[in-house]
């Protein structure tokens, strides 16, 4: 009876050993993920034309073209890392926190030869503010601010 029980003691130990493994590292990849969430609590997708209606009509607004415009401005025409010139076009809209941004697609002119998707980034519909993020078909991730007015 005694092996028994040094066998079952030394299983349950090591199951408990498990346990504690596997809850310490969720804990740790918990802790990761709030580190890089969202900096918007929820996002959703709006038509790019009703945003700007909202922006006409609050006159303190810019269209799709204005931000595009304001991308080119304050993030620049080319690359530094290459002299690349830069495309920003406007894919879509979105809301998030009560506030409307347009969804800007990035690119560069490699070579004079073809575009490159480089990435995304927000633009306030007010044009006070710019997020670094993430946009595919119905995933919309805001990360950092960039610029703010």
């Amino acid at each position: 009876m005694k092996k028994k029980t040094g066998v079952f003691l030394i299983v349950v130990l090591w199951v408990f050993t498990l346990v504690i493994s596997f809850l310490g590292g969720m804990a740790y990849h918990w802790a990761s993920i709030s580190e890089i969430s969202t900096t918007k609590d929820y996002i959703a997708e709006v038509p790019i034309s009703e945003v700007e209606s909202i922006a006409k009509e609050q006159k303190n607004g810019i269209t799709k073209q204005e931000a595009e415009n304001l991308c080119r401005k304050v993030l620049g025409e080319k690359a530094e890392e290459n002299g690349f010139p830069i495309s920003y076009r406007c894919i879509s809209a979105v809301s998030a926190d009560n506030k409307l941004y347009y969804v800007m697609n990035i690119a560069w002119l490699v070579n004079n030869n073809h575009w490159s998707y480089i990435g995304n980034c927000y633009v306030s519909s007010d044009g006070q503010e710019i997020y670094d993020g993430i946009a595919s078909p119905a995933k919309y991730e805001m990360t950092e601010l960039r610029w703010k007015q």
